[in-house]
């Protein structure tokens, strides 16, 4: 894999005003070369098709994530196609790429496409999440924490999205794909459990989009898990799981 030919490709395919669009909601210090995501999506898929990566490059996929913010979409997405080879290497992967993220979109990605998946294919159980995404919670950047939640997205029936998807879908010759027929609540729980009580508004507005995707999937594992909850939810989580009461009612 030549990641300095990503680079260039990115590079070429930007403009400025996608630029000075894009800087208004992506923050990072990695800076941004104003790459629109629909190309960015296209370089992936090509990337995957024509020069595959593998584990074994380690080093130039994460050389790609530290460039600018789009390689490191790129980046994200050929490692989320590169799960199914090796769960747990990926997973280390990315947890150490965790060090560095600081925007949200590269979390979610993060969360949602590698470690959740990677997570799910490991055989790993509650128990041992629960020990992993209550070490995320004490991560003093907020984008670290959103990644954690972002998690749960991977173990509920749900279309995944973002140009990070790119190189999967090409690897499975698949438009339309989700990580689990049917919602791993034990799993969910556990991260709705931990980031409950978490102030950044970052943070919260991702739960809030776990929480609604999980009543939509699984509403009785909603009330079950709102029932084990002390203190009561914030008014932002709480108008999720009215819906999940009525839909198991």
């Amino acid at each position: 894999m030549d990641e300095s030919l990503i680079s260039e490709t990115l590079e070429s395919a930007s403009d400025g005003d996608t630029a000075r669009k894009a800087a208004r909601q992506v923050h990072t210090l990695r800076g941004l070369r104003g790459t629109p995501q629909g190309e960015i999506a296209r370089i992936a898929a090509a990337v995957w098709r024509k020069d595959p990566p593998s584990l074994e490059d380690e080093g130039p996929l994460s050389r790609l994530f530290s460039t600018a913010w789009e390689d490191g979409i790129v980046a994200v997405g050929l490692l989320a196609a590169l799960v199914p080879d090796g769960p747990g290497e990926a997973f280390d992967i990315a947890r150490e790429w965790l060090g560095r993220i600081d925007d949200l979109m590269t979390a979610d990605a993060l969360g949602w496409l590698v470690l959740g998946p990677a997570f799910a294919a490991s055989g790993a159980d509650a128990e041992r999440l629960d020990t992993f995404v209550a070490e995320l919670r004490q991560r003093p950047h907020p984008a670290v924490r959103r990644a954690g939640v972002a998690m749960g997205l991977a173990f509920l029936p749900i279309p995944i999205q973002g140009p990070s998807a790119a190189p999967l879908r090409e690897r499975l010759g698949e438009k339309a794909l989700q990580f689990v027929a049917e919602p791993l609540s034990p799993l969910v729980h556990v991260i709705a459990h931990r980031f409950l009580r978490d102030e950044d508004p970052a943070v919260r507005k991702a739960l809030r989009r776990l929480l609604r995707e999980w009543v939509r999937a699984d509403p009785a594992a909603v009330v079950h898990w709102e029932s084990t909850v002390r203190g009561g939810l914030p008014k932002m989580l709480s108008a999720e799981t009215k819906r999940a009461h009525r839909k198991a009612s």
